[in-house]
């Protein structure tokens, strides 16, 4: 079984990528950022240190020899628009084998800037809090004592451009993969995400 998950940032894919790939016994192939962290590529490095977005092309190589040799997989972060989703069908088609479904996790704006701008994360240890869902024992302290920051990437307006590249970019895929979408409403439980997500794929 090839599966892929969609949605926007914060939406719980990891999360809900871990869970399914436990389950269902398939390789989880990271996130192409994930990856790039992974593996220390050279060429990938001199993009990460500048900023700069890394090209199609390296991204689809690196996944491609993720994804090679494995018959069972799910694919997180990638593909990101329609253009790595055509040479992902293509590179499929030459292996004989096919994405079977794509997972969305639909889930609103409002809910995302609620989830990830309630984020804070420990200066010290590194350990990750949410103020809604995982909030520290004492306000504004980790339990190792350090003071919990919030990331750059967690400001609102940061998050509204994420989501303005996210509809650009990515929500074209929902249409191209329509004959394998799952629609699951990423706003619930994590248990009950994660209920949906199974019963769907059995039916």
């Amino acid at each position: 079984m090839i599966i892929l998950i969609i949605g926007p940032p914060g939406s719980g894919k990891g999360t809900q990528i871990e869970k399914i790939a436990r389950k269902f016994e398939l390789k989880h192939i990271p996130s192409p950022g994930d990856l790039f962290r992974k593996i220390g590529d050279e060429e990938v490095k001199k993009y990460l240190a500048t900023g700069r977005l890394v090209p199609d092309e390296l991204v689809t190589k690196l996944i491609f020899k993720e994804i090679e040799d494995a018959d069972n997989f799910i694919l997180e972060g990638y593909p990101r628009n329609l253009e790595q989703a055509k040479t992902l069908d293509n590179f499929l088609l030459e292996k004989n084998k096919k994405l079977d479904f794509a997972i969305y996790l639909r889930t609103s704006e409002e809910e995302i800037l609620k989830r990830i701008t309630n984020r804070r994360v420990c200066a010290i240890c590194g350990k990750n809090y949410n103020l809604i869902t995982n909030p520290p024992a004492e306000d504004g302290k980790c339990e190792c004592g350090g003071n919990l920051v919030q990331r750059e990437d967690a400001k609102k307006e940061i998050v509204r451009e994420r989501m303005r590249v996210f509809r650009e970019q990515t929500e074209p895929l929902l249409e191209h993969y329509k004959n394998k979408l799952i629609v699951v409403d990423g706003e619930q439980s994590v248990e009950k995400v994660f209920e949906d997500i199974c019963r769907k794929l059995k039916d």
